[in-house]
């Protein structure tokens, strides 16, 4: 039964092997013609992705001078546009804290000003902020180390229920 198989699939495939009835010279000029639009078509397919490739090497490289010299830039302006404020650095920490966010906007996010101390036996004060953005939360971090001289001892983040894309804050600082 196998055998019947085998010969009818030689049968088909004779019905439409047309190139059977070419003589032996064309068929292999058609068999080169093949294999040469073959490799023509991988070659061409290869020269386009590596083109591609150093087009797109070649913008990165153009994006990452750019970055550097850009970023150069803003690091320039930031030490310009606000330096360390010694006044801030030497008022007493609860002052500070409450001081830096009205500068910043944030005093009506501002819930509670508590005085803590640490375990260490240093003062410090504890913050709780409510409804803050990312930049918010992000300007609020730079000035109070920055302006205010005061470092984080801990920090207690919290999403929003009501809307995911605000947070609660809690903050416990010293200096």
């Amino acid at each position: 039964m196998n055998h019947v198989k085998t010969i009818s699939f030689r049968h088909r495939l004779h019905h439409l092997a047309f190139w059977r009835d070419w003589p032996s010279g064309r068929r292999r000029g058609a068999l080169y013609l093949l294999l040469a639009l073959t490799t023509a078509g991988s070659m061409a397919a290869w020269l386009s992705l590596y083109a591609a490739t150093q087009r797109s090497i070649l913008r990165e490289e153009a994006a990452m001078e750019l970055h550097q010299h850009v970023s150069a830039l803003v690091a320039e302006i930031r030490s310009l546009d606000r330096g360390p404020n010694p006044e801030r650095a030497n008022l007493p920490i609860l002052v500070a804290a409450r001081q830096l966010s009205r500068d910043i906007g944030l005093e009506d996010k501002l819930i509670s000003v508590r005085p803590a101390l640490q375990a260490t036996g240093r003062d410090g004060v504890q913050l709780y902020y409510e409804r803050l953005t990312l930049p918010d939360l992000l300007a609020l971090l730079e000035t109070l180390s920055r302006d205010g001289g005061l470092q984080t001892s801990t920090m207690t983040f919290n999403r929003r229920l009501d809307n995911p894309s605000l947070a609660d804050l809690q903050l416990v600082l010293y200096r």
